[in-house]
């Protein structure tokens, strides 16, 4: 009770300072300042690690029900604060909100070769984030609901098939060209070839229906038009390095549903570890396309025929139980599928943009951990009309994340 009633202590202190100070410069407003939102996440970030160390940390990190049936789960809290800054204009905006992510699943095997799987999440309906905003009187009730529903199964030495809702058979080092927490529907089908000498190769394809078009009329034939993806990959491994080339081949079936209609997307990644006391991760990802389209339903704006190329800078390193990431990325419009609709949105907006990420994490060991993160991003192409989505569209964003993990 003594250290909460300290940390207690701590928070408005921080917070009374905070404001205090700016109001004697002169700075405070109508709305929170940027001072004494930092002093709150600072606080919050404060309060959760007097928690973890009163806590004790789970032992194991999985629960095996018997030989043949095993469950899991995790639960993330965050704290999070997003600023948006428009070059002029007067709508500058802030916004501070604190989400949770819950995910409970099991696998049972059948047999040898067959697994049955099932996974369920918050924000099931929610394409590209299973988090959920806190507030008890929202209006909207707290949604739980299927996330993976899968059967799979393994043939020959290196081989896998699996149909349903299943996590995309796609290696990445970061998840600008498919968010993970999008899960395709439809098939994954890959073969790992040993090739002596510490070195492999996959090849790997997921096929996933992206929306349904529904019954056709009486004249036409639609039991082919629906919206669809299919990706190949081939990842070669050697030692510590990872080479891999892919692409995501996007069908549009005439609903107009899809960003940037039929398309190819493709992407080369390169990623190895130094050889020095403390190992660094490095990497590189080069994204590009042949979408050629602005946005839906634009018609004017720059030149964005030369917004289909991106990349990506990734360097991350662990030291005991500390873990450090910097991501650099520079994102053309069109440089990744359906215009960001299936990229990451761990930055404000998932497409037109340069930014970079910066994340420190500990780990309280048992499956528990802690992270800080900052996302900084400017847009790109200006201009844009009739954009909609993940686009980035505003001058300039930040946003600062704590997240509490704990997983078994």
């Amino acid at each position: 009770m003594f250290e909460w009633g300290v940390t207690n202590f701590t928070i408005k202190k921080l917070q009374e300072e905070e404001l205090m100070k700016e109001t004697q410069s002169g700075k405070t407003k109508g709305t929170t300042s940027r001072g004494v939102a930092v002093a709150t996440m600072v606080s919050f970030l404060f309060v959760v690690l007097g928690g973890m160390l009163m806590v004790p940390a789970p032992a194991t990190a999985g629960v095996a029900i018997s030989d043949k049936l095993s469950v899991f789960g995790d639960v993330r809290v965050r704290y999070e604060q997003d600023r948006e800054d428009r070059t002029g204009t007067n709508i500058d905006r802030d916004r501070d909100r604190a989400r949770f992510r819950a995910r409970f699943g099991f696998k049972h095997k059948t047999t040898d070769k067959i697994t049955v799987g099932m996974r369920f999440a918050t924000e099931a309906d929610s394409l590209q984030s299973p988090h959920q905003t806190m507030g008890v009187t929202g209006g909207a009730s707290d949604d739980f609901g299927i996330d993976r529903a899968y059967i799979e199964t393994k043939w020959g030495k290196g081989g896998f098939l699996w149909l349903g809702k299943h996590g995309i058979s796609f290696w990445e080092q970061n998840e600008q060209f498919w968010d993970g927490d999008i899960q395709p529907e439809g098939a994954g089908l890959g073969y790992k070839f040993g090739l002596g000498d510490d070195a492999s190769l996959l090849l790997q394809s997921t096929f996933t229906y992206i929306s349904e078009n529904g019954w056709s009329n009486s004249s036409t034939n639609a039991v082919m038009d629906d919206d669809t993806g299919l990706t190949l990959q081939a990842v070669l491994t050697k030692g510590g390095a990872t080479a891999a080339l892919g692409t995501l081949m996007v069908s549009d079936g005439g609903a107009a549903n899809i960003r940037g209609g039929d398309a190819d997307y493709y992407i080369g990644s390169v990623q190895f570890k130094t050889k020095t006391d403390l190992p660094i991760k490095l990497g590189v990802d080069y994204l590009w396309s042949d979408n050629l389209h602005y946005a839906a339903n634009s018609t004017t704006g720059p030149n964005v025929n030369s917004e289909d190329t991106g990349y990506v800078l990734n360097a991350s390193t662990k030291k005991g139980d500390w873990s450090f990431q910097f991501k650099h990325y520079d994102i053309g419009l069109n440089s990744v599928p359906l215009q960001g609709q299936v990229s990451q949105d761990n930055f404000r907006f998932s497409s037109n943009f340069d930014g970079q990420r910066y994340q420190v994490g500990y780990s309280f060991g048992g499956g528990v951990s802690m992270d800080g993160r900052v996302y900084h991003q400017n847009q790109k192409a200006t201009g844009l009309a009739n954009v909609q989505g993940p686009v980035q569209n505003s001058d300039e964003n930040t946003r600062y994340q704590v997240n509490l993990n704990a997983k078994f």
